[in-house]
């Protein structure tokens, strides 16, 4: 009796043929709440246990500014060169994201853009900013940001001379975060007020807020976070690929199961499901961690 109850779980009813009932309808419901609730659990284990979560990058400073200007080499545009300043202002500006535990341009508390690059004494009459976070690789970041038409136009943009960049680990809403701050800038005379382009945002630097003379903030330090236990993004791909498959060779049985009985039927409900499950394990395997700002 409990052997017949758990074959019905994997294999057509004997008499009815009707489908496993680990790929019914009602089955694929609870596939998809069963996701809902891992996220949910993730945010609460995030919360409850911070850094326990997260990814191990292999983000690197250098590589990230070379292939910037790999990118802009192609498109017939000057390097951009390192400098020391808006090194110092990215890396501020990581530290005050892990400290205001916020991801944007602008920080909860009011800070800007332009208040890490002037505070880091750099006198800018253009600057630009892309930020990034959880990637795995460099190349990811940069191609990241080319994939999008607003940070494209920022690393391209010709009016930057200068670039500085912080890939800094800490803990950001409960998961060990790799933050990345790519800050550009130019000292050359525009004849217009000083601009910074943060994302998709253009903004005028108030004249009172720049003339003023620069306070440099306190001096950064490297948040010391340990290597995350489980890194959510591989854990809720795993388990979607190995249910994707599990359902896939459910139907397949099911399929040769109607067949040997003579009953074989190619109904609508397999091409739906087929098609489903094409669909989500397409968009497993060429999902990406990662995000751009």
């Amino acid at each position: 009796m409990i052997w017949q109850k758990i074959h019905h779980w994997f294999i057509p009813h004997k008499e009815t043929h009707k489908k496993a009932r680990l790929i019914s309808w009602e089955a694929l419901l609870i596939y998809v709440l069963f996701f809902i609730f891992l996220q949910v659990g993730f945010s609460i284990v995030g919360y409850s246990k911070p850094g326990i979560l997260g990814i191990t990058s292999n983000v690197d400073q250098k590589k990230l500014i070379e292939l910037t200007n790999k990118e802009r080499s192609q498109k017939g545009l000057p390097p951009v060169l390192e400098n020391e300043a808006l090194n110092k202002a990215a890396a501020l500006k990581a530290q005050n994201m892990f400290e205001e535990n916020y991801w944007a341009h602008f920080a909860p508390s009011g800070k800007t853009p332009w208040d890490f690059i002037l505070g880091s004494g750099y006198k800018f009459t253009y600057a630009g900013e892309n930020l990034a976070k959880n990637f795995y690789a460099s190349n990811d970041v940069v191609s990241a940001w080319m994939a999008s038409p607003t940070h494209r136009d920022n690393l391209l943009n010709s009016s930057y001379q200068d670039i500085g960049i912080a890939v800094v680990d800490g803990v950001l809403n409960g998961e060990r975060t790799t933050l990345v701050v790519q800050e550009f800038g130019s000292t050359q005379i525009l004849g217009t007020q000083p601009l910074v382009n943060s994302g998709s945002k253009k903004s005028v630097v108030p004249v009172e807020e720049y003339n003023k003379k620069p306070q440099l903030l306190t001096a950064f330090q490297s948040p010391q976070v340990g290597k995350p236990l489980l890194d959510p993004f591989q854990a809720s791909r795993g388990t979607g690929i190995g249910i994707i498959f599990l359902i896939t060779i459910l139907l397949m049985v099911d399929l040769l199961v109607l067949k040997r009985r003579g009953v074989f039927r190619l109904s609508s409900n397999h091409t739906a499901h087929m098609a489903i499950m094409s669909v989500a394990l397409t968009m497993l395997l060429t999902s990406k961690p990662g995000s751009i700002l």
